[in-house]
């Protein structure tokens, strides 16, 4: 399976309806939202689009400045933290273990699970960071408008 790829003239039927006075962190998100809309479709890649893949790549466009001016409208004006999302990264046997941790268990969970202690406390870990940070955005005065 060949791997797909935005060409820099897909790229550009975006970059051409995106309106002047964008900050640069605007056109990245309208970017990330864009890439994986175009990377879905086979004809993906196109260094000179043709007029079906073109209308497509349109649509998908107004698709994208439909979602830009959603986030605007919703989050304009305030800081945001978009996490990666490592827990959602988690695997079922990963989020079991989490599940049994109970905070210094970590040679039988390896034992258990048949893993190296190291990498129970990366999972583990990992785990944690994630409800941290989830966490944070809900203590009090924070993002209260």
């Amino acid at each position: 399976m060949t791997q797909r790829y935005l060409s820099s003239a897909e790229a550009q039927v975006l970059e051409a309806m995106l309106p002047q006075g964008l900050t640069e962190t605007m056109r990245e998100v309208a970017l990330c939202l864009f890439t994986p809309l175009v990377l879905q479709d086979a004809r993906a890649g196109q260094h000179c689009p043709n007029e079906p893949w073109l209308a497509v790549l349109v649509a998908m466009a107004q698709v994208v400045l439909l979602q830009l001016d959603a986030l605007a409208t919703q989050l304009g004006g305030q800081p945001i933290y978009l996490a990666k999302g490592m827990a959602v990264g988690l695997s079922a046997r990963d989020r079991r273990l989490c599940a049994e941790f109970m905070g210094n268990n970590y040679p039988q969970l390896a034992r258990r699970y048949g893993l190296t202690e190291m990498r129970v406390r990366q999972i583990v870990g990992t785990w944690q960071l994630e409800q941290f940070q989830t966490c944070q955005g809900r203590l009090p005065g924070l993002g209260d408008a």
